[in-house]
């Protein structure tokens, strides 16, 4: 009987294990040298979200946003638009290479990140830096990802 009880539990471990994580998108905001809200959402592909409200927005705290099951894949669609996989990883400070023409202090970083069919995308976005490739794209991408994830009634201002 013992025998029969450990191998079921191998078996359901090996099972679990197998598993892919699910489909997710996660838009954080960091702080700054001021009153930056400091936040982070995160979107199931089954249309569940969650805000995490740290600091300097109008819900401080974890809420369990309404349910929309189309919201993941409108977050998707638009992400291809903007051939969100093409985007570097990093668009703030770096050692090892020149990325921004100009390099501000004291601003937020905005970390998107979409996890799909088991690949991971980040981009980091330092606000302070200034005048990269694809800027005007990145930003107008994290204004409709705003929009569509109806942050301001979260956030505030």
């Amino acid at each position: 009987m013992k025998k029969l009880i450990v191998i079921i539990l191998m078996a359901t471990f090996s099972a679990l294990a197998k598993q892919s994580p699910p489909d997710a998108f996660v838009l954080s905001r960091t702080p700054c040298y001021g009153t930056c809200p400091v936040f982070q959402v995160a979107v199931f592909s089954d249309g569940t979200t969650i805000f995490s409200g740290e600091s300097n927005v109008d819900s401080v705290g974890v809420y369990k946003l309404p349910n929309d099951p189309d919201l993941f894949q409108k977050i998707v669609e638009l992400t291809d638009r903007y051939s969100f996989n093409s985007f570097r990883d990093n668009y703030g400070w770096s050692e090892n290479e020149k990325v921004c023409k100009e390099q501000w202090t004291d601003n937020p970083s905005t970390i998107l990140s979409l996890q799909l069919a088991g690949q991971v995308k980040s981009i980091h976005h330092y606000h302070g830096c200034r005048g990269f490739e694809r800027e005007q794209e990145l930003e107008q991408l994290e204004k409709q990802l705003n929009e569509l994830l109806k942050l301001k009634d979260y956030i505030g201002t």
